[in-house]
């Protein structure tokens, strides 16, 4: 039941343990450890049923029952012998290595706990057990049902290793991991590399080619060491701006995963540490890396036509972050990275979004066209295993739990402090979204192909998936019913102060550009945009709005579908509907992250603003997050900056001009015809009314065509003014298009310039069934 690294096996050890058992049998220095097997767990959940407990009260009743199984005395006595002969208060590391762990086709990297600093036989039982738990955590179940691995055939060894007191520690891939460049990868910060693994600080970044090292020197605004039998977190101010690994040691980091790349046959994740030497702590197989291409560039080459998919790929991410400041590139390029990851996993793999977007001194941001391809991962499409989507809400609590427990420091803290802080925010979003491609969006993308299938064989092709959401309480259409309601009560009433201010703790966090969480504001921060809001629907006559039963819809479409097919089709609706739930409340969840991001930033663009960089707070989104912490580190003078501001400032119109290509826009006349995708179905004609902002939203009135560049849940009630919708950006999946079908109003998505060839007051029909726009 206890076995050395040696020995251990995937069936008995897991692939954490088999991966160390063969670098201890090459030679490379591995703390000393033991095994305790996966047959222990199996004995001690033996009696359990659990399958049945995961069906009736979910992971967390799996959780707690595993958790309560005792280990027996044929297996505590050998741990108190090994714990005796390291030493009595003897520090170790008790780490999961679940029998489906560390694959090359699944890494199940994060998915079971490691607890560090353990001491003593007693606390060595409790971390193993809590190990066996970690197994069943709503993340683990989830990463197995998208890796199609049977819940019921994964058992979990468990690891207990000699604690490394390390000064400094992290990983290292031995290519590059997003492009699969051939080059040494180190990440490093002082003290345990949990820091590292965690995302708890911003880390060096050493890159090793050849004999060329390129350095980035990160934040490291704290550091994670032991302190008796606990683990304890300090900042570091005075180490900011230091590097962690001198020039030889990353020189023998590379080397020995070098070594270790050879020695698997394969690109591997290396944790390691260093006290007095260098220790390899876990290998495991790169899963994400792509199919070898032309590195000469790894975006469209310039003069070339980009492809159709480059063509969608660019329009989205313009879409998805619609015009940005300098400040809000730390936002997008970590968010569009978990966009990318999800890709990966199913083998669709696009230009690193670093190499796509590009800032010039004046502020102008650019994207440029990415290279997009597929590899033989595509199959897995075919039966890709999603979580149910009406577990969201306690995904989302666990969320909301952390986001809570990083709390804001005081405003006095040192700068490292808050920057740690709003790392670790920053980490949480990076999670959420993650979950949210790989659990919620990938999954309803899939639904819908075969939800199309199902309408073409009820011969209702006039209908889309999308057209199968009505009447569904989901964020965006709650938030709308809410305005109205709020719109609706005197405005001088006290009554109607607390209900607002219910709203404001409910759904306040949203934003006009929710991805650009530095250059906005939510309703909860400024309440004078919600007033606006609030006036703006008083002051219209809105149009009585009956939609159209769903469940008639239903009724009618199952009715025309063969017997044996129908109940199929009602659960998948059900399941499309539940998982749009998720879908829009996941976005919400990244909004309330985004307002805490903002209060660490404020406190940052106040104290640069006391110390004379600022000239007024705001200015700081004109900023690079780098350019941010360089000041405050007073790395930069304060009129190098201001200069940067300034010259930003002036540039401003022509950056965000620059952002959607309108730079020269071309005036359509005659009987011309605009092209785009079919959002909305209908026709309806009407004056166009461009709208880019939301101060424009006064001069929308009932019947018009609204013209914009994109929409989000601020601009949900124009949608009860407007006889038809035009965005310049978006598919079927946008907001703009999802919204217009609740209130069925045709919609056309994706015009690329309907915004600039259009003008205010024409005459136009749209045509939402066929993705056209007419003068006439």
């Amino acid at each position: 039941m206890i076995i050395s690294l040696r020995e251990a096996t995937l069936a008995t050890g897991g692939g954490k343990a088999v991966g160390l058992g063969r670098l201890v049998e090459a030679g490379f220095p591995v703390p000393d450890g033991f095994v305790i097997s996966a047959e222990v767990y199996r004995q001690a959940v033996a009696n359990l049923d659990l399958a049945d407990l995961l069906a009736r009260g979910g992971a967390g009743a799996v959780r707690d029952a595993v958790e309560a199984q005792a280990l027996p005395e044929q297996v505590v006595a050998p741990i108190r012998e090994y714990l005796a002969a390291w030493g009595g208060d003897v520090a170790v590391a008790v780490r999961s290595s679940a029998t489906a762990e560390d694959l090359p086709e699944a890494s199940f990297a994060g998915q079971q706990d490691t607890f560090l600093g353990v001491v003593g036989v007693d606390a060595v039982c409790a971390a193993v057990r809590s190990c066996w738990a970690s197994l069943w955590t709503n993340r683990a179940v989830n990463y197995r049902q998208r890796h199609n691995i049977d819940h019921t055939e994964v058992a979990i060894a468990v690891i207990v290793q000699r604690l490394i007191d390390a000064t400094t520690a992290g990983v290292l891939f031995t290519v590059d991991p997003i492009s699969g460049a051939e080059e040494t990868v180190i990440n490093a910060s002082w003290g345990l590399g949990e820091s590292v693994v965690a995302g708890a600080v911003t880390p060096d970044d050493y890159r090793v080619s050849g004999n060329h090292i390129s350095v980035q020197v990160g934040a490291k605004q704290s550091r994670l060491d032991r302190s008796g039998s606990q683990t304890i977190r300090t900042e570091t101010p005075n180490e900011v701006g230091k590097r962690c690994l001198t020039d030889d040691q990353v020189r023998e980091l590379a080397a020995v995963g070098r070594e270790v790349h050879e020695y698997f046959a394969m690109p591997m994740d290396v944790e390691w540490a260093y006290d007095d030497q260098l220790w390899l702590l876990q290998a495991r197989p790169i899963t994400t890396i792509p199919a070898k291409t032309d590195t000469s560039s790894t975006a469209e080459k310039p003069g070339r036509k980009p492809s159709r998919l480059a063509r969608i790929f660019r329009q989205d991410l313009v879409e998805h972050y619609p015009g940005p400041y300098p400040l809000d590139l730390l936002a997008i390029t970590r968010v569009h990275r978990q966009l990318q990851f999800g890709m990966a996993q199913i083998g669709v793999y696009s230009t690193p979004i670093t190499e796509l977007i590009e800032m010039s001194d004046d502020g102008t941001i650019t994207v440029a066209y990415p290279q997009v391809r597929f590899s033989p991962k595509l199959l897995r499409l075919l039966n890709y295993p999603s979580p149910d989507p009406d577990d969201w809400p306690t995904v989302e609590q666990e969320f909301r739990k952390r986001l809570t427990a990083i709390g804001i420091p005081a405003d006095d803290a040192p700068h490292t402090t808050i920057i740690d802080a709003l790392d670790r925010t920053l980490a949480l979003v990076d999670d959420i979204a993650r979950t949210r491609f790989l659990d919620y969006l990938g999954p309803a993308m899939l639904l819908s192909i075969r939800l199309k299938a199902m309408l073409k064989l009820a011969r209702r092709a006039d209908l889309t998936p999308y057209d199968l959401l009505g009447q569904l309480d989901y964020t965006t259409t709650v938030i709308n019913r809410e305005l109205q309601r709020l719109a609706a009560l005197s405005p001088e009433s006290e009554s109607t102060c607390a209900e607002i201010t219910q709203f404001l703790d409910s759904y306040g966090a949203n934003t006009s550009k929710m991805y650009l969480p530095f250059s906005q504001r939510s309703w909860r921060e400024n309440l004078e945009q919600l007033s606006h809001t609030l006036a703006a629907i008083r002051r219209q006559s809105v149009p009585e709005h009956n939609p159209p039963s769903h469940d008639d819809l239903i009724a009618s479409i199952t009715k025309r579908l063969p017997r044996f097919t129908r109940s199929k089709f009602k659960l998948m609706v059900q399941r499309w509907r539940a998982g749009h739930i998720a879908r829009e409340a996941s976005l919400y969840m990244i909004e309330e992250a985004y307002v805490q991001a903002r209060v660490l930033m404020d406190i940052l663009a106040n104290r640069m603003y006391k110390n004379g960089y600022l000239n007024q707070a705001s200015d700081i989104k004109l900023l690079t997050f780098a350019e941010v912490t360089a000041a405050l580190n007073q790395e930069l003078t304060i009129e190098h900056v201001q200069k940067l501001i300034a010259l930003r400032h002036r540039h401003r119109p022509e950056a965000a001009a620059r952002w959607w290509g309108n730079a020269a826009p071309t005036r359509l006349e005659g009987e011309a015809t605009l092209t785009g995708t079919p959002g909305s179905p209908g026709r309806a004609s009407g004056p166009a009314r461009i709208i880019t902002s939301t101060a424009d939203f006064y001069r929308l009135q009932p019947g018009d065509v609204l013209i914009c560049q994109y929409t989000d849940p601020t601009w949900t009630p124009l949608f009860s003014l407007a006889c038809a919708v035009v965005a310049d950006t978006g598919g079927q999946l946008s907001h703009a298009a999802i919204v217009a079908r609740e209130y069925a109003i045709p919609a056309v998505m994706g015009t690329q310039n309907a915004t600039s060839t259009l003008t205010d007051g024409q005459i136009v029909t749209v045509d939402g069934t066929k993705g056209t726009i007419t003068l006439t």
